[in-house]
């Protein structure tokens, strides 16, 4: 290998993994200490209560939770503003020094898994990857797998039609497979391996899609360069963005993601390194590791929590990482695509899949010879979800805590006098709350001002910023419905229940009102409950928790607004919440995703192979 191109040896990305972690945790050592100390500072009078006490230590790791966030954005907000496009090269050593020009020197197989999926939409995605990777000029180092797991036979026969168009359309022979498995076995994980074991040893690497996934070739060419310079590297995830949506909720999460996700994974990336994760898909793995090391584990007993593991992109990471291979974020979404939930409740569908996903992961937090990195992720995908119970607590202490301040209701631990001479120069209660809020919300405002530099592609600056407003306004009043929604996801798991896989809604739907109020009556319950408590306990809060209030009372009329297609595209038409890949359409999207102004009332599915083709 070229020693231009050699990544830095692992001595120096130990020491360089040194730095930049050790950073990262003063950082957080002295963010959350200056937080509780403050809280706890300010709940002291002649002792602290026991019930203040679990408050401190409670608000503590949410403090953590919080800062690690705020943290990991403030790191990519620098790296972006000072390096702008090289950010994620400079973050990421795996880049640097590529050669733009020169054929990959390994064979790849592009698969693409699907479970009862809308099939012109799987076939869409796979037509337009395939002819950006053809058109790059490279396409003999690259094999594509569309690897159907597809029970509903009225979709299989549509899906093996679609198959055969695709193949003569393109004289694809042998470069193109179709395959379906009619027995499903161990689900996507079955699926994959089923590839490993028949075509796997064929191939030196492996890039893999979601069914609604879009890459561009040059990214995919990259990618692989990087893996044929890197030869110590198992696996690159690269940054998906969010596309091709018309409901409100859906382009709210698109334009979301479009405006934070680089920034945030250029922080993470900061500090994992080669300690990376993997998020299922938009990916590239090096297969015989990947095949020799990444046999996932059946966990035993019963319940939820046990049997075949659902989410099993962390688990293989992990495991890639503990056979020493390395496992990098790649934080640039530029030719990387995928769709999300249109709305609210199809969005908690799926979430129900990867909180029960995330918490078996904690049965797998102490395996033998995992990194510690590896378990973090672990930590913080379990956390992601437990984080709602931990705020479902925190508001309900909240008001016992006023009440405390004149009738005692626990034990008091009593502390050192000399602590009250610290009071005056503490950050009233009033301060302390905007400062944990302006931590919430840093990740947005720094994004939108690194977006100013192209606000152009989003409209223009005025409407880049009412676009961030509303979505700042949506992620405020979904919040304590999405805490709900995990708080009852999270008390079935631990009831015994557990949830079906389902192959993903990807296309709008209507949410009638009739399903709306059903799903959302805990949130009602909830609101009444917290209403009262605070009422009965602490009415003096009661304006500070109106936001939160309003939020579950109007759970139901968001879902079904949120859901709409109509209020999503009048938006878009008015050049609110726009992206860049809307206003200068990529090569690689085809025209039913970025020109949704001129099929308001939805695609033509019949059509769609045709439009790909055009």
């Amino acid at each position: 290998m070229n020693k231009e191109t050699e990544m830095p040896c692992s001595k120096d990305i130990s020491a360089l993994r040194f730095k930049r972690r050790s950073l990262l945790v003063l950082l957080l050592f002295f963010t959350v200490g200056a937080l509780a100390t403050n809280l706890t500072l300010n709940l002291f009078e002649n002792g602290l209560s026991l019930l203040e006490a679990i408050y401190v230590f409670l608000s503590t790791i949410a403090f953590l939770w919080i800062s690690q966030s705020f943290w990991t954005s403030i790191i990519g907000f620098i790296f972006r503003l000072i390096y702008a496009n090289k950010a994620a090269s400079i973050v990421t050593p795996l880049s640097q020094n590529l050669d733009p020009n020169s054929t990959p020197r390994g064979q790849t197989a592009i698969v693409m898994p699907a479970y009862n999926e809308d099939p012109d939409l799987v076939f869409l995605g796979m037509e337009q990857t395939l002819r950006s990777v053809l058109a790059t000029g490279h396409g003999n180092s690259f094999d594509f797998f569309v690897l159907s797991d597809t029970t509903d036979l009225a979709i299989a026969e549509k899906e093996e039609t679609l198959a055969q168009e695709l193949y003569h359309r393109y004289g694809l022979q042998g470069k193109f497979h179709y395959r379906r498995r009619e027995i499903n076995t161990s689900r996507k994980v079955g699926n994959i391996k089923d590839f490993c074991d028949r075509w796997g040893h064929d191939y030196d690497y492996m890039v893999v899609l979601d069914a609604d996934s879009i890459m561009s070739g040059k990214t995919i060419l990259n990618m692989t360069r990087m893996m044929d310079n890197n030869s110590g590297t198992g696996l690159i995830q690269v940054l998906p963005r969010a596309m091709g949506q018309k409901t409100l909720f859906g382009r709210l999460t698109q334009f979301n993601i479009r405006l934070t996700g680089e920034l945030f994974a250029t922080g993470l990336s900061y500090w994992t390194m080669n300690d990376g994760n993997y998020w299922g898909h938009n990916a590239i793995l090096r297969l015989a590791p990947f095949i020799e090391h990444c046999d996932l584990p059946v966990l035993s007993g019963k319940g939820p929590l046990s049997g075949e593991i659902l989410s099993h992109d962390f688990v293989e990471a992990a495991l890639l990482r503990r056979a020493d291979q390395d496992v990098w974020i790649y934080p640039e979404g530029q030719g990387s695509y995928e769709q999300v939930p249109t709305n609210i409740l199809d969005h908690i569908v799926r979430d129900q899949r990867w909180c029960q996903g995330n918490f078996q992961h904690m049965r797998l937090v102490g395996t033998t010879g995992l990194k510690k990195v590896s378990r973090i992720h672990m930590l913080m995908g379990a956390m992601s979800y437990a984080s709602s119970y931990l705020w479902m607590m925190l508001l309900l202490m909240s008001a016992f805590l006023v009440t405390e301040r004149t009738m005692p209701i626990s034990p008091v631990i009593p502390l050192p006098y000399e602590w009250s001479m610290l009071t005056p120069y503490t950050a009233s209660p009033l301060s302390l709350f905007f400062i944990v809020m302006a931590m919430l919300f840093a990740p947005k405002i720094l994004a939108l001002l690194l977006a100013y530099k192209e606000a152009n592609s989003y409209g223009g600056s005025l409407k880049l910023t009412i676009s961030c407003l509303i979505e700042m306004v949506f992620s405020a009043i979904t919040a304590p419905v999405l805490m709900i929604f995990h708080v009852k996801i999270i008390s079935a798991l631990l009831l015994g229940k557990t949830v079906k896989w389902d192959a993903q809604s990807r296309n709008g739907r209507t949410i009638p009102w009739r399903e709306a109020f059903k799903q959302h009556r805990a949130h009602l319950i909830a609101a009444m409950v917290l209403g009262a408590v605070y009422l009965n306990q602490a009415p003096e809060l009661l304006p500070w928790l109106a936001p939160i209030l309003t939020g579950l009372i109007l759970g139901a009329p968001l879902a079904v607004a949120f859901g709409q297609e109509k209020i999503g595209l009048f938006l878009q038409r008015h050049g609110i919440l726009l992206i860049p890949e809307e206003t200068k359409p990529p090569e690689e999207l085809p025209l039913i995703f970025t020109k949704l102004i001129q099929e308001p009332s939805g695609f033509n599915e019949s059509s769609l192979s045709h439009k790909a083709a055009e």
